[in-house]
């Protein structure tokens, strides 16, 4: 069977962010312990000071993301994908020879600057995906992100505490290379740069993609849903360290795995009830479902009762990211992806630079269980929000009485 150039690109991106994402994700077992070696020794400090190392990433990436997305549409999506592979692989790498606690910090800010694979990545397939796949193709994508949210953490527990820190950097660093040689080789962009008189400067391109209806309310979601995520993970490991009998890096990188694993599981099959229940209604049963799921965690008080918690978060929210990119993608012109989904990654990142600090705060102030109390009770309001403002793309709506008018013959 010959696949068409969309899917020859999807699989060959697939496999890109799988590695490239997977390398990113070494490092989060052991980030606080990383920390703490670098002469932090209070437990709660680790906490906070993981939260700052990640609010520098998703700050910087918060300013950058549109300016990359805007470039995008201008130059071509390849070509961003694989200047953030490059920008990454050199931060990454670097991070491996930090000698203090504010050089890392300082690489992590760089990385978000030179960054950002996930929008281009998705702008790169979405806007070269027929309609009627893009939620399919974006929910695949979606599901190399997690998978590589499974491996990465094992990987890295496993690698820290066999071979140290340092060189688990580097080979994260590595994963990049890889990643950037697939998509000089096997990805094909059929780009036209739009002629000089017809070309629209960054702010309006940015100003166009505003202007549709609705989609401020759901790049609004997305930096929401996306926060949940990020608020808890520097306090996995801590969590873990908590526990009676329990290790470090490697039994937190299980439980990173866990919900990885689950959600990369939902990211896929989100598609199928999405096309029956329409886009909304997935979204929101999803949003309640991982709210309580977190509500749920804070009870934990081992090792295994957390993985099966996480693993439960992970069904749920696995299927809100694709579902608000796929909302995002029926709804943004085709001509403005890049600029749509650089917004995106700028919610994503402002999440990624906001929520850790939050939830570092929230933990040194409350406790760690009670982190997940917070967010769970935040994304059943987010759900609320989705119930009472979020409509369907007008293309959705025809498909659905299109099908509904077909199913009666076929019968």
């Amino acid at each position: 069977m010959k696949l068409e150039t969309w899917e020859k690109n999807l699989y060959a991106v697939w496999v890109g962010q799988f590695l490239a994402l997977m390398g990113a994700n070494f490092v989060f077992p052991f980030i606080p312990f990383f920390i703490g070696d670098l002469g932090i020794e209070d437990t709660s400090q680790q906490a906070l000071w993981a939260g700052v190392s990640s609010a520098a990433t998703g700050f910087m990436l918060f300013l950058s993301s549109p300016f990359w997305g805007s470039l995008a549409d201008r130059f071509g999506r390849k070509p961003m994908l694989m200047r953030a592979y490059v920008g990454a692989m050199i931060t990454i790498t670097m991070q491996a020879f930090v000698q203090s606690l504010w050089q890392l910090v300082a690489l992590r800010a760089l990385q978000g600057l030179f960054v950002g694979t996930i929008p281009a990545a998705t702008a790169l397939i979405a806007s070269g995906t027929p309609p009627k796949r893009v939620a399919y193709a974006l929910g695949l994508l979606q599901m190399a992100v997690f998978t590589s949210q499974t491996v990465g953490p094992v990987v890295g527990g496993i690698m820290a505490d066999a071979v140290g820190y340092r060189p688990t950097f580097a080979l994260g660093g590595l994963m990049y290379v890889v990643s950037l040689v697939s998509c000089f080789f096997f990805v094909k962009e059929d780009f036209v740069r739009p002629p000089k008189g017809e070309r629209v400067s960054y702010i309006g391109n940015l100003k166009s993609v505003m202007r549709v209806p609705t989609m401020l309310l759901l790049i609004t979601v997305m930096f929401l849903v996306s926060s949940a995520a990020v608020f808890i993970r520097p306090l996995i490991p801590l969590l873990v360290e908590s526990f009676p009998n329990s290790g470090g890096a490697r039994e937190a990188g299980l439980v990173f795995a866990a919900i990885a694993l689950t959600s990369a599981i939902a990211a896929v099959g989100v598609d199928r009830v999405s096309s029956r229940t329409g886009y909304k209604l997935a979204l929101t049963g999803a949003i309640i479902g991982a709210g309580i799921g977190y509500m749920l965690v804070s009870i934990a008080d081992s090792l295994l009762p957390l993985m099966l918690l996480m693993a439960l978060v992970g069904i749920f929210s696995g299927a809100m990211i694709p579902v608000v990119n796929a909302l995002i993608g029926a709804t943004a012109p085709r001509d403005k992806q890049g600029s749509a989904f650089g917004l995106v990654g700028s919610a994503n990142a402002l999440s990624f630079a906001i929520a850790p600090l939050l939830g570092g705060l929230t933990a040194q102030q409350f406790g760690i269980h009670a982190a997940f109390v917070v967010v769970g009770c935040m994304l059943l309001g987010v759900a609320a929000l989705v119930a009472f403002k979020v409509r369907e793309p007008a293309p959705y709506e025809d498909e659905v009485i299109l099908d509904a008018a077909v199913e009666p013959e076929a019968t």
